[in-house]
Parts: structure tokens; C-alpha cells; sequence
């Protein structure tokens, strides 16, 4: 018995248009659709197009480019991520674009592996530089991050490195070349309070406090400073840098703090020097209007920072930090003339230099931990050369 050959419904013929339809429709949405630069969203800046050049065509990397570049642009791309986001959640995932979620909505970056060889460059670069300037006390903080401090709110199985024991490396690495700061056991010891962010990786300004009131007698500040700063609410709405790379509780909204002293004079001088501007506060509150808030301390990342005090100390302090200590700055003001805050990301000048040119009489490295093991900045700014 011969096969009975199978005619086609109205339906496949109706499917046959329609594919092809869908797929000319969202080509001309993508052509017809402008590029974005930013992502509000993700808080990142998207991919452009590509040029064509001779070395990107025959070394491979326009392809790459371009695709990196269809996949940011691809119209409806928050729709379709927070579909992504919302189905994986459904299936039991517990990490999303590299982020931990957490009990109780907090969210986690994962704890970064160290590259020893860069590494051992930091350090030496570290103790050379503590050669050359013997005389000038030197204290060091490495604030652990979230996963370190909060293990027990990773989600089941979470394998992530003992960040404890990669600092204590560090100290004892250091050894009596500085004045060690120990934030992991303060943080430690007020770990039930809201010591970070959950939607964000860095710590909030009441963990900041917690790390200065055991940071004031290394820096030589003698007086109980328990007492001298009272907070106050700016945002209520923040919602940080985890949520935005995950897409994962993007409409959690969290407080942010600012803190200043009870008594004195608070009147400060704030100089970007590279880009030659002033202003008169620690805190730049038209970033309370952006995505990312936290800027609100110090504005966004700069190379050199003069910070200029109206406080009766001659004591000018060097700080080299991550972001980690843009909120750590409110509570140093009260005790020093003047505070250099250089970020080596962007600083083109070696910390000699900079020590030379505002006579620095004191000097403070605070970092998160994650950036300080995977920082290859930190050399080059402090080798003198």
C-alpha cells in the first residue's frame, strides 16, 4: 500500500509566512531602533559599533566586536534579560551573570582568586615604597567583602575562597612595614547588622564606621570617636551594582547614609585637580538622581583628590584607595589639614611624586579585598619609578 503523500494545512502555510515575518520585523526594529550608549538597567555603558579597520578584519576581532555589539543594541534586550533572569530563578539557580543570590535578598560577588605573580609585584612595590619613606607612618586596611564576612547567607554549596586567609597572607607578608588595621574582625563582630549593601558589593557607611572607630588609635587619633559623628538618610532608594549585573532584585530599594561630625566645623574645600574643579562638600548629591548612588560620596572616580579642611591639625594624609573608601573619607576630615585621595586606576603620577608635592605626613591604604587581589595598578604607583 502506497504512502499517502501529506498535504499541507493552511496552518503550515500560515506558519511559513509568519517565521520569517517575525524575524524581517525584528531586523527592522534593530535597524530602525537608535543604539543606546548606556544601560540604565545594568548601569554599563553598551557596546557601539564597530569600525572596520585592516587589523580588526584580518585578526578576527571585528566579528567579535560586532557580535558583542548586535547583543547589546538587540532591541527589547531588558525585556528578554529580565524573561532570562525570571525563568533561570524558576528552574532553582542561584547565581546569575557571576552574582550569588543569597538568603534574605542578598546578593554576592564572588570572591576573587589572586594572580600571585601580580601579587608579589604589589607587595614588594608596597615595602619598597615603605623603604624609601621609613620615616612617615604607613597603616593598611583590607575590608573584606560580603561573601567573607556574611558565608553564612551564600547560597548552598556556594564555593567561594577564605578571603580571611588571603589577608592574613597579606599581613603577615607586610609584617611590622605597617600599621594593620584589622577590619575582618570588626566586621566580623557586627555581622547581623547592615554592615553591606545587599544589591550592591561594597559596604555601607555604618560598616565604614564600625573599621574607623578601630582605625583611629593606628592613625594615631587618641580621643574615643564613638560619639563625634551622627548619621543621616539621603536615599531610600538605592538599588546597587549586583542588581543591576544580575537583574535579580532590581526593585529592592536600600538606605544610604551620610555621616557628620556633632561638634566643629565641618567646612571643607574639595579639589578634582585633573579636572580642575572645586566644590565645597564631600558629597555630591546630583547623584542621588543617577543609577548608581553611592556615588554620592566623593562623585564619580578620580585620579587625585585634594581635600581641604578648616581642622587645627598640621597632618596631611595620603589615602590610596578602591570605591570602598569614598565613604570612609567623612570620617577622617575632622583629624587631618588636608586628605590626597588617589585612586592608582587613573593616577598617571608615582605616590613619591605625589608625597613630595603636598607634603604628606601620613599615609593610608584601604581596599576591598577583591580589588586589592586582582588590582595590577598597584605596582606601578607605588615603585617609584
Amino acid at each position: 500500500m502506497k504512502n499517502k503523500k501529506r498535504s499541507n494545512s493552511p496552518a503550515d502555510g500560515l506558519l511559513g509566512l509568519l517565521f520569517p515575518g517575525v524575524l524581517l520585523l525584528f531586523l527592522a526594529v534593530n535597524l530602525l531602533v537608535p543604539d543606546r550608549t548606556m544601560s540604565e538597567k545594568e548601569n554599563r555603558e553598551l557596546a557601539s559599533r564597530p569600525g572596520i579597520t585592516l587589523s580588526n578584519m584580518t585578526g578576527g576581532a571585528f566579528m567579535e566586536e560586532y557580535e558583542n555589539y548586535a547583543s547589546d543594541q538587540f532591541a527589547g534586550r531588558d525585556i528578554w534579560r529580565s524573561i532570562k533572569v525570571s525563568l533561570s530563578r524558576l528552574g532553582g539557580s542561584r547565581m546569575e551573570n557571576g552574582v550569588y543570590i543569597g538568603k534574605d535578598g542578598q546578593l554576592f560577588e564572588d570572591i576573587s582568586v589572586p594572580d600571585q605573580g601580580q601579587m608579589s609585584e604589589n607587595l614588594e612595590a608596597l615595602k619598597g615604597f615603605r623603604e624609601r619613606h621609613a620615616d612617615i607612618p604607613v597603616s593598611m586596611a583590607l575590608v573584606p567583602d560580603a561573601a567573607c564576612v556574611l558565608s553564612e547567607s551564600l547560597p548552598l554549596f556556594a564555593a567561594v575562597e577564605d578571603q580571611s586567609q588571603l589577608i592574613s597572607m597579606v599581613k603577615n607578608e607586610m609584617g611590622d612595614s605597617v600599621n594593620w588595621i584589622d577590619a575582618v574582625s570588626v566586621l566580623n563582630r557586627h555581622r547581623s547588622e547592615k554592615i553591606y549593601y545587599k544589591t550592591d558589593c561594597r559596604w555601607t557607611s555604618l560598616g565604614a564606621f564600625y573599621v574607623f572607630q578601630e582605625a583611629a588609635p593606628v592613625l594615631g587619633i587618641e580621643e574615643d570617636v564613638s560619639d563625634d559623628f551622627v548619621s543621616y538618610a539621603v536615599s531610600n532608594d538605592f538599588n546597587g551594582n549586583l542588581a543591576s549585573k544580575s537583574g535579580v532584585f532590581l526593585d529592592e530599594e536600600e538606605q544610604i547614609d551620610i555621616y557628620v561630625p556633632t561638634v566643629g566645623d565641618s567646612d571643607v574645600t574639595v579639589t578634582y585637580v585633573d579636572e580642575a574643579r572645586k566644590t565645597t562638600s564631600l558629597y555630591d548629591s546630583s547623584k542621588l538622581e543617577t543609577k548608581d548612588q553611592y556615588d554620592v560620596f566623593l562623585g564619580e572616580d578620580c585620579a587625585v583628590t585634594d581635600i581641604k579642611t578648616v581642622s587645627t591639625s598640621s597632618d596631611r594624609l595620603l589615602l590610596v584607595k578602591d570605591s570602598f573608601a569614598d565613604c570612609f573619607v567623612q570620617f577622617l576630615t575632622p583629624f587631618y589639614r588636608e586628605i590626597i585621595v588617589v585612586d592608582p586606576r587613573y593616577c598617571t603620577n608615582t605616590v613619591d611624586e605625589i608625597m613630595d608635592t603636598y607634603r604628606i605626613t601620613d599615609v593610608l591604604i584601604l581596599y576591598s579585598g577583591n580589588t586589592f587581589f586582582t588590582d595590577n595598578y598597584i605596582s606601578g604607583v607605588f615603585s617609584g619609578e
